[in-house]
């Protein structure tokens, strides 16, 4: 059992000993019995849990049929406002208040499943809508120029080299790419289970990503990342070590998830369809590929179409046509 996993129950424990029976305590206590209510994967249950958790804290011993859609409303409007943490980092805001009003009613969905309350509270609450300026760009999406500049900083032979050609390669989670290995190639690709959605990709090894590989120093380790103690990278690990890296080629803007946006930038502007670039990446709705192919070049899209349009009038319009409106125009 995972150390993430001994901490949760441990906390469950504590859940289960303060809640009185019939509390938003006691409901979220039962709620975490079954984690895989929370999200396929134990990155999603986490970040699920830390939501929920928050919402209850200070909200223990109040019975949850006392629980009301306005009283929902106040605390998605709280969660609305962007503040810092203790850390110094900004929490809260449109995303993050859609996000608590979704698990809130899955929440007491399950208290109503439970027949403690005979409508959903969450159900008669205000939706979050996000509006064009409220929406946060995310991570910045890597350039070409970006690219060029981090691998004449970092050439071939570079552990630095390598962990970014992995991650624009393979267009994965940093949590996948970083803990790839010998063994997950098979027949000249990678066999890849993504550890957030549990997809199974069979992902072709790129010239490119081969030549990065082929450039390491041997060694007999799993993974093809390693830290100098020869331990696989951490996430947050990893997140912190290449943030160096780039600031070290001077690219203080790029992140390793910054990347996994480039690829897609790269398929979007390519032309490649929604279905293509899924099967690269994973995802699966088109609203998740839309997201990420926002830095997609507007005016490289924009001039091939009005060529495409502009070679298919050409070629589709009937010249006498043509000829008549010259005629018209010269004739006023």
């Amino acid at each position: 059992m995972s150390k993430k996993r001994l901490v949760a129950e441990a906390r469950e424990e504590v859940h289960a000993a303060c809640a009185a029976p019939g509390s938003i305590g006691d409901l979220l206590r039962r709620y975490l019995t079954v984690p895989e209510r929370l999200g396929p994967s134990e990155v999603t249950q986490t970040k699920v849990r830390r939501i929920l958790e928050h919402f209850v804290d200070g909200r223990e011993d109040r019975p949850v049929k006392g629980a009301r859609f306005d009283h929902i409303d106040a605390i998605i409007a709280k969660a609305r406002i962007k503040s810092l943490d203790e850390k110094g980092r900004i929490v809260g805001g449109p995303e993050a208040a859609r996000k608590l009003r979704k698990e809130l009613r899955r929440l007491f969905s399950f208290a109503r499943k439970l027949s403690w309350i005979n409508n959903n509270p969450v159900d008669d609450s205000q939706e979050v809508k996000v509006s064009p300026g409220e929406r946060s760009a995310g991570f910045y999406t890597w350039t070409e120029a970006d690219i060029a500049t981090f691998r004449a900083h970092w050439p071939l032979g570079t552990k630095q080299r390598l962990a970014m050609e992995l991650m624009l390669w393979t267009d994965q989670r940093k949590v996948d790419s970083i803990h790839l290995g010998p063994q997950h190639v098979h027949g000249g690709k990678f066999v890849v289970r993504q550890t957030k959605t549990g997809k199974l990709l069979r992902l072709h090894i790129a010239s490119q990503l081969v030549a990065a590989i082929d450039a390491m120093p041997a060694h007999n380790d799993l993974y093809f990342l390693v830290t100098e103690w020869g331990k696989p990278f951490s996430i947050k690990g990893f997140g912190g070590w290449f943030r160096e890296q780039c600031d070290a080629a001077g690219l203080p803007r790029c992140t390793a998830h910054g990347l996994r946006k480039a690829t897609m930038r790269r398929m979007a502007e390519l032309e490649m369809p929604n279905k293509t670039m899924k099967s690269v990446s994973g995802h699966s709705k088109d609203d998740e590929v839309a997201r990420y192919v926002e830095a997609a070049n507007q005016e490289r899209l924009a001039e091939g179409a009005i060529r495409r349009l502009s070679e298919w009038e050409m070629s589709n319009l009937d010249p006498r046509l043509d000829a008549k409106s010259a005629q018209r125009t010269e004739n006023g």
